[in-house]
């Protein structure tokens, strides 16, 4: 992990402002951590970064008057020459980043006279941008930019809109007003002017719809060439980590498809590596365990395999729900998805990384993941539309959140699918290109862990897998035929799918102190945030856990996102917090009180007597008496 915070400015910049940012830093930072300052009165670069480890790519370098600041690793880049040599490429102009596998932004700056800063193709590398009063600011944490241009940090009410529906920040939104993620491919650069200040411009190099594009490219060359493509782009992100870190590698092996794919990459370079499982859902420790027999008995490969739960509630409830929340958001900066709350807590400042892991998201690209069930939807453009904006707009279950919040939500991702559109994609291939620029791009949680590596980001896996047809993605065509060509073995045993599995053991979110903290957090916190959910829904939710209701499962995210808009609120608007003494909870759990057969029937009948005060009233009431009696 690291801290990074840089500046550009057309005059002088006032130390207060300097010191606000150190302040507002401090309490994040380990004593262990390194400590790298360059600059002057109208610019400076500011990092603070756990010791290299095993990795073998420093995240600080400098050489013939250049210091390269790297965030994240650059797996698929010609790193000969090391950091300094990337950096010298990349003030020279060229797109150093088009092969890089995400997430890895450079910032290369020559002595005091310019600056180049590269964010990756597909803009997931964590480094944001503002600008005020004449200072064009960079940081990997938004909160940092606040402190550093304005002293004071709001909340970006559009930001959380998309947060809330869709489990993540989207686009180039973030949590705090006015600030934003750098796009794909943008690039800044800037020089400083003789008489002082920077002259600070931007634009978009090589980005997510170049390779989109080259991919759609190769469709016409077959199945067989992308499966080829897919299989060399994983074999090199193999070999590119194994050049950059020295130590033993582990791999995350669930039952599914993406992950057991990604193990056989590995184990077919020869490298030597361990396997993790989470066993919360025991289908899943089942066939991880299936599939390290078959690699003994098969291949005489014997790897360590560890079997762990990851939030069972006996590690996890320790720590009150509110508590969990604050310090996950105070570790990410509110950007880790709402599900975590209900795992362990997080650290307290940012972590020492122990070791690399390899993440076998980004597979869904390549198997018709969000498409309609029927196939014959897979040309039609308009299905596509509204199933790109129906799955990015369901975090929360329909009805629940504010119907105009929800509205501008979905009209933001019709239009990023109007975009896939224009690019020439057709049919479910739009709905792919919104899960990219979307989901994989702000939801994956390897952009905040470093050492964690996603081999299928490599732009040649991403290129093939828009290279299929919707048919051939319908058939799992890429993973079938990498799988093939490692381990063949290993394609004869099931997948598990996330819909038939048995329920996980794993901690639920009214758990332990859950249902009273959330039913307080109800009652005392106000403001915008917690106004993009419906208050008689949180309610409802709570009352379904309970009264043990199979309702609630299907609630359980509708729980965890309110939860992190109010402890948000806690944190970013203190204003918004109510001083009230909390009913909900007691009101939820209050006896009910039963009433007498008997005197209900005599509340019934005097309350029935009513219509007998009208001429109508007494003849039905007579022609009723009549026919009993």
């Amino acid at each position: 992990m690291y801290g990074v915070m840089a500046w550009f400015a057309e005059k002088p910049v006032a130390v207060e402002w300097i010191e606000r940012h150190a302040a507002a830093a401090a309490p994040l930072i380990p004593d262990e951590y390194r400590r790298h300052e360059i600059g002057g009165d109208d610019w400076g670069v500011r990092v603070r970064h756990a010791p290299p480890g095993p990795f073998r790519w420093p995240v600080v370098a400098t050489g013939d008057g250049i210091t390269a600041v790297s965030l994240g690793l650059p797996v698929g880049l010609d790193t000969s020459g090391g950091p300094v040599r990337l950096a010298g490429r990349l003030l020279a102009g060229e797109d150093v980043h088009a092969d890089v596998v995400p997430p890895f932004t450079l910032i290369a700056v020559d002595r005091a006279e310019r600056f180049a800063i590269q964010q990756d193709w597909l803009g997931m590398g964590r480094l944001f941008t503002a600008t005020a009063n004449g200072v064009t600011a960079f940081a990997d944490r938004p909160s940092l930019l606040a402190a550093f241009l304005w002293g004071a940090r709001e909340p970006d009410v559009e930001g959380w809109c998309s947060y809330t529906a869709s489990g993540h920040f989207g686009g180039d939104r973030s949590p705090i007003r006015g600030v934003r993620l750098i796009s794909p491919g943008e690039r800044f650069t800037g020089a400083r002017r003789p008489d002082g200040g920077w002259t600070v411009t931007s634009s978009r190099r090589r980005s997510v719809d170049d390779v989109v594009a080259s991919g759609l490219a190769a469709r016409a060359a077959g199945p067989d060439a992308a499966v080829a493509l897919a299989t060399e782009g994983l074999l090199a992100t193999a070999k590119g980590i194994d050049g950059l870190y020295g130590d033993d590698i582990t791999i995350g092996l669930s039952g599914g498809k993406d992950s057991r794919v990604i193990a056989a990459a590995f184990l077919a370079t020869g490298r030597s590596v361990g396997f993790s499982t989470n066993v919360d859902v025991p289908a899943e420790g089942e066939t991880a365990q299936e599939l390290m027999r078959i690699a003994r008995a098969k291949h005489g490969i014997e790897p360590p395999h560890r079997l762990a739960h990851v939030a069972a509630p006996a590690d996890v409830l320790g720590v009150k729900l509110a508590d969990r929340t604050r310090r996950l958001q105070d570790l990410y900066d509110f950007q880790f998805p709402s599900t975590y709350v209900v795992r362990r807590a997080a650290a307290r400042q940012l972590p020492t990384p122990r070791g690399a892991s390899i993440s076998g998201a980004g597979g869904e690209l390549a198997v018709a993941y969000w498409y309609p069930a029927d196939p014959a939807t897979d040309l039609d453009r308009d299905v596509a539309r509204r199933t790109a904006v129906s799955h990015l707009t369901s975090a929360v279950p329909a009805g629940t959140m504010d119907p105009d919040a929800h509205a501008a939500e979905r009209a933001r991702i019709a239009a990023v699918a109007d975009r896939a559109d224009a690019l020439g994609l057709e049919g479910q291939a739009i709905v792919d290109y919104v899960y990219l620029v979307e989901r994989v791009r702000r939801w994956y949680t390897s952009a905040y862990l470093f050492g964690v590596f996603t081999p299928f980001l490599s732009p040649a896996f991403v290129a093939a897998s828009f290279a299929l047809t919707a048919p051939e993605k319908r058939a799992w065509t890429l993973h079938r035929g990498v799988l093939d060509r490692f381990i063949p073995e290993w394609s004869d045993v099931p997948f598990v799918s996330g819909r038939a599995v048995t329920r996980s053991t794993a901690t639920a979110v009214w758990d332990g102190d859950g249902v009273p903290a959330i039913s307080d957090l109800l009652d005392t916190t106000g403001g915008p945030l917690t106004a993009i959910i419906r208050p008689a829904a949180v309610r409802e939710a709570l009352r379904d856990c309970v009264g043990g209701a199979p309702a609630a499962h299907r609630r359980s995210s509708l729980l965890q996102q309110f939860t992190t808009l109010a402890v948000a609120t806690h944190t970013l608007q203190p204003d918004a917090v109510r001083h009230v003494t909390p009913t909900t909870y007691r009101r939820l759990t209050a006896p009910r009180r039963t009433i007498p057969a008997r005197r209900l029937l005599g509340i019934a009948v005097r309350r029935f007597r009513f219509v007998r005060r009208t001429r109508l009233g007494r003849r039905l009431w007579s022609a009723v008496r009549d026919r009993l009696t």
